[in-house]
C-alpha cells in the first residue's frame, strides 16, 4: 500500500529542480486481541495483518504451537486470536507492557541485556546446510517486492524451507517483517527446523531471537548486524550472515551451515 506526496527533485549533477509526484509507503494500527482481551498495536503497512498477529505472537512466545489456536478473525484495524485454552494474564500483560511497538523496535532495557546474557534459554540445534550460491538467489527476491520498487521505502523479508518460497511480506518496519513470513510458515505448517530467512533490515538481538523462537537456523540481511545480534545468535546457535551487494557473504556465527560447494 502506498500514498501519493508531492516532492521536488534536484539533481545533483546538471542542479535542475523538477516537481512531481512520488509513492511513499503508509503505515497504520493493527491492534492485536486474544480471546476479546486487547493486547498490543503495531504499526505496520496494512497488508497480511492475520500473519502479522500470528507471527508476532508466536516470536513472542505467548502461542508455541498451531494447535492452540481456535479461530482467528481480521477487521479492518484489528486481528482477534481465540486460543481453544486460556492465556494467563500476565503472559498478556508482559509481552504487550509497551503496548504500542512503532516501526522502529519494541525492545526493552532489562529483555535487551537478557539476550544479551543468554538468559533467554533457546538454542537451535538444526544441522541444516545451504549453499552460498543459493544463498544469492534465494536473497535476490527481495528486489522484487512491488512496494518496495515503487516507493523504496519498505523493508522487505523472504522465508523459504528447504529452498522454496514460503512467505514473502514488504512492511514499514523490519520487525514486521519477520512476523509476517512468520506467520505465514505457521499457518503452513512448515518445518521451521529446514528454513532460511532472508531480510532487508540489520539485525540486533530481538530479531535474532525472533528466529530462535521459531527455531530457524540461518539468517541472511542484506545489512550488516549489529553487536547484539551477533552476541544473540551466537549464543542462541543461529547462523547469522551479511550478503553485500551480491558480492561478498560475510558469516558471523555458527560459519558450517553456509557451504562453498
Amino acid at each position: 500500500m502506498s500514498w501519493t506526496a508531492d516532492a521536488e527533485k534536484i539533481d545533483l549533477e546538471s542542479k535542475i529542480r523538477t516537481r512531481g509526484e512520488e509513492l511513499i509507503a503508509i503505515e497504520a494500527p493493527v491492534n492485536i486481541f486474544v480471546n476479546d482481551e486487547y493486547v498490543i498495536t503495531l504499526l505496520a503497512t496494512p497488508t497480511l495483518k492475520k500473519e502479522l498477529a500470528v507471527g508476532w505472537l508466536f516470536n513472542e512466545g505467548v502461542i508455541r504451537s498451531l494447535n492452540e489456536m481456535k479461530q482467528l478473525k481480521a477487521t479492518q484495524d484489528s486481528v482477534n486470536i481465540r486460543t481453544k485454552n486460556p492465556i494467563m494474564k500476565e503472559k498478556l500483560r508482559v509481552v504487550g507492557v509497551s503496548r504500542l511497538i512503532t516501526t522502529a523496535c519494541g525492545l526493552t532495557t532489562s529483555k535487551f541485556y537478557g539476550i544479551i546474557n543468554g538468559e533467554c534459554g533457546l538454542k537451535v540445534a538444526s544441522n541444516y546446510t545451504i549453499s552460498v550460491d543459493k544463498i544469492i538467489n534465494m536473497s535476490r527476491k527481495l528486489n522484487e517486492g512491488p512496494l518496495y520498487q515503487s516507493t523504496r521505502g519498505v523493508h522487505v523479508a523472504a522465508l523459504f524451507e528447504d529452498e522454496r518460497l514460503i512467505g514473502f511480506a514488504e512492511d514499514v518496519g523490519r520487525h514486521n517483517t519477520i512476523d509476517k513470513v512468520v506467520g505465514i510458515g505457521v499457518l503452513a505448517k512448515i518445518n521451521f527446523a529446514k528454513t532460511l530467512l532472508v531480510s532487508s533490515g540489520r539485525q540486533p538481538a530481538d530479531m535474532v531471537l525472533k528466529a530462535a523462537r521459531m527455531k530457524i537456523p540461518i539468517i541472511v540481511s542484506k545489512a550488516v548486524p549489529i553487536r547484539s545480534g551477533i552476541i544473540s545468535a551466537t549464543k542462541t546457535g543461529i547462523t547469522l550472515a551479511c550478503l553485500m551487494n551480491q558480492q561478498h557473504i560475510y558469516i558471523y556465527t555458527h560459519h558450517n551451515r553456509i557451504l562453498t560447494d
